[in-house]
């Protein structure tokens, strides 16, 4: 079973049993409209953990305004279906300005159960104030149950799985600055890579959502960097593609990719690869100048291609150095716990 269809199956069993569980103690207290606490835990239910607490502020200040709307506003007019149409545009609007539209819903089943009942006592008022607390209270305690191993376990997946394709990828520039041949079906992948990435972040804000911690923070900021990394390959390709001959200079940088991908652990700060790429650099800026025009825009491309490495490395800088002592920590801890030694795979460390 995959790790969606896991998540689906625990949110199923979440949801019905919640509902069912709030419908129950509705009922159990003997509440008008029952079935109302079942819905509001319903749609809390589909939030997150963080989202959930939010979300349960939001929906008790909103029922104080929908039970004033209506407790003033149906008796005012006499059409029934133009007194609820005018109490659904105000709390519209009102949701929209104050940003808690996803408290609409469960205002709406409020607003429908005052016009319906056409009651404005306590007794009714507190009736719907129990459906209310009901609800959210089931929604709160079955949203601390999170598959937090899985959702681990499967982030790290694919933070190997990037690292992998990454790796890739940078031995494919370096076959092609060997033999000028380029493998179209792995770089047409950019794709479904960037796909995959952006899907790994989604995910990644879900279980910092779930977690009440800030450690899982390096996963988000891990995939952002990745997601800059690949951005920046992607644009060093049709840059690559762009010289009709490789220059003598070319082989450094040839030599300096393999350094990337056998030396430099993915968790360690690269300074060793901004040093070397420096001294490509000097080295570059030493070179006779070229004596046609062809090898100028050929040398040209290449200390642009330059450029972008050393923007590929900035990225993952910038990513070690915005962790947390103890973040980072937990990230290297997670690392050491899947990667082999680098005598055992010298090809598995990456920018």
């Amino acid at each position: 079973m995959s790790i969606n269809q896991k998540k689906a199956l625990i949110l199923a069993f979440k949801i019905g049993i919640g509902s069912a569980l709030a419908v129950f103690l509705a009922h159990l207290f003997w509440l008008e409209n029952p079935m109302g606490a079942g819905t509001i835990t319903l749609l809390t239910l589909l939030t997150t953990k963080k989202g959930t607490f939010k979300l349960t502020f939001q929906r008790i200040w909103t029922f104080l305004i929908t039970v004033s709307l209506c407790c003033w506003i149906y008796p005012w007019l006499q059409e029934d279906f133009i007194a609820f149409g005018f109490v659904i545009f105000l709390l519209v609007l009102i949701t929209e300005a104050s940003k808690t539209q996803q408290t609409l819903s469960v205002n709406a089943l409020i607003a429908m159960h005052f016009f319906s009942t056409q009651t404005y006592s306590w007794p009714f008022i507190f009736n719907e104030f129990f459906l209310l607390l009901i609800g959210i209270s089931i929604a709160i305690v079955f949203n601390l149950f999170h598959d937090y191993r899985g959702a681990t376990s499967s982030l790290v997946e694919k933070v190997r799985k990037t690292d992998e394709e990454l790796l890739i990828l940078i031995r494919e520039v370096i076959v092609y600055m060997e033999k000028m041949e380029t493998n179209s079906k792995v770089w047409g992948e950019f794709g479904r890579i960037e796909k995959e990435l952006q899907t790994a972040l989604s995910q990644a804000i879900e279980f910092q959502d779930n977690t009440f911690s800030d450690h899982p923070q390096y996963f988000i900021e891990y995939f952002q960097m990745r997601i800059r990394q690949f951005h920046i390959l992607h644009n060093l390709h049709y840059e690559i593609r762009k010289i009709r001959s490789m220059p003598a200079q070319a082989k450094i940088i040839e030599q300096f990719l393999d350094v990337c991908c056998n030396k430099i652990y993915e968790h360690e700060l690269p300074i060793m690869q901004k040093e070397i790429l420096s001294e490509i650099f000097l080295v570059m800026k030493k070179e006779p100048l070229p004596s046609s025009r062809e090898e100028f825009e050929s040398r040209a491309l290449l200390y642009h291609i330059l450029m972008d490495l050393e923007d590929a490395l900035s990225a993952k800088v910038d990513f070690i150095e915005s962790l947390s002592e103890e973040s980072l920590k937990l990230y290297r801890n997670e690392k050491t716990k899947h990667i082999v030694s680098m005598e055992e795979a010298p090809d598995r460390a990456v920018f």
